[in-house]
């Protein structure tokens, strides 16, 4: 079977989808949402006060100029311009359980068996295919929303939710609030700006490891952390951490299409039994592109670049880029830039606690 990866956009929760059948039958390694998976504002009719025709001048002489010259032209504005009401973050995260409730894109997000293959234990095996993408003005919850919009930051993590909805570990159970950890201070406080999953037992476990001491610790973090990086965690997602922390959403997705199962198997499947992108699917911290990923690692292993080397093929390898470009113009930092570079336009004020939202989709 060919390798592919599936994009698509503009899906209305109200609407037909008859296409989620096709695109599993076709087992895409991933799908990307290319804008608009919802339509969070309401359509609220035409403004046909705005209908009319005026007069629209020409160049910048004075009144006396133009009427000498005669500069100038009639403008007709039809048809009316909609009117659409802005979404709040509640009504956000509505359409997107309403999205999720779509019995045909649901089964497809929860990806497919693999008849001739078993997991650890004899257990079945579960292709998936990695779900992530970036939004549009609609996503926003405002008919050509931009960086602009009030709840820019919460239309941004609802996203991020969404694309994590049925993930094993990513409902309120596991991630809590406490969990996401926000360093607001500059650097010449001392603090760095980057959100970070709180690690509460685990670092006193790699302490202790680097120590040689306490063998339960050992094993019981190792197991941690192995479970962690085989599958999908919503914590330790970059383009989660930049929703927290109100950039934007953009990010990269790497897959290795010279892997084959056998090699994957143990790498990239979970406790249970996912193989994320059919087995192609790089890790982020194995593929080190996300340069917010590079700076983690750079930083865990003292700049140490012998530690943490990208394994992946050259030649059969595709990373997938998003950005939106409502709210960036570039996502990473050029040199001697700042981390993405904004349009030039005032940020949007939320009196919203820098803290991720607490839910998770309904349960079918």
């Amino acid at each position: 079977m060919p390798y592919r990866i599936a994009i698509g956009s503009c899906s209305h929760p109200s609407l037909p989808q008859p296409l989620w059948p096709v695109l599993r039958s076709r087992r895409p390694s991933a799908f990307v949402w290319g804008g608009d998976a919802i339509y969070a504002d309401r359509f609220a009719g035409m403004n046909w006060t705005a209908v009319g025709v005026s007069w629209s001048d020409d160049g910048d002489e004075d009144e006396e100029e133009k009427k000498e010259k005669k500069k100038g032209s009639w403008k007709v504005t039809f048809p009316p311009p909609s009117i659409h009401v802005d979404a709040t973050p509640e009504i956000i995260r509505e359409w997107y359980r309403k999205q999720w409730e779509v019995a045909s894109y649901r089964e497809f997000a929860n990806g497919w068996e693999r008849s001739n293959a078993e997991g650890a234990e004899g257990g079945r095996v579960v292709d998936r295919p990695i779900v992530f993408g970036t939004i549009d003005d609609h996503d926003y919850g405002s008919n050509n929303g931009d960086a602009t919009f009030r709840f820019r930051r919460e239309s941004n993590l609802e996203f991020l939710e969404f694309l994590y909805f049925g993930v094993p570990g990513s409902d309120e159970n596991e991630s809590r609030d406490e969990d996401v950890v926000v360093d607001n201070t500059d650097s010449a406080s001392g603090g760095d700006g980057v959100c970070r999953a709180a690690e509460s037992d685990a670092g006193d476990d790699r302490d202790a490891m680097a120590d040689g001491n306490d063998g339960g610790a050992r094993e019981r973090n190792t197991n941690h952390r192995d479970r962690r990086a085989r599958g999908r965690n919503k914590l330790e997602d970059p383009m989660y951490q930049r929703a927290v922390e109100g950039k934007g959403v953009y990010g990269v997705q790497l897959f290795d299409f010279s892997r084959k199962f056998d090699d994957s198997i143990d790498g990239n499947s979970n406790d249970d039994g996912i193989l994320w992108g059919g087995g192609h699917w790089v890790p982020e911290e194995e593929a080190l592109v996300d340069d917010d990923v590079v700076a983690r690692v750079a930083a865990r292993h003292g700049n140490n670049n012998r530690s943490a080397m990208p394994n992946y093929s050259t030649t059969r390898s595709v990373a997938v880029f998003v950005l939106d470009v409502r709210s960036n113009k570039t996502p990473w930092p050029t040199k001697g830039g700042n981390h993405a570079r904004r349009t030039n336009r005032p940020p949007p004020q939320s009196s919203a606690p820098r803290t991720p939202p607490s839910h998770h989709p309904p349960e079918i």
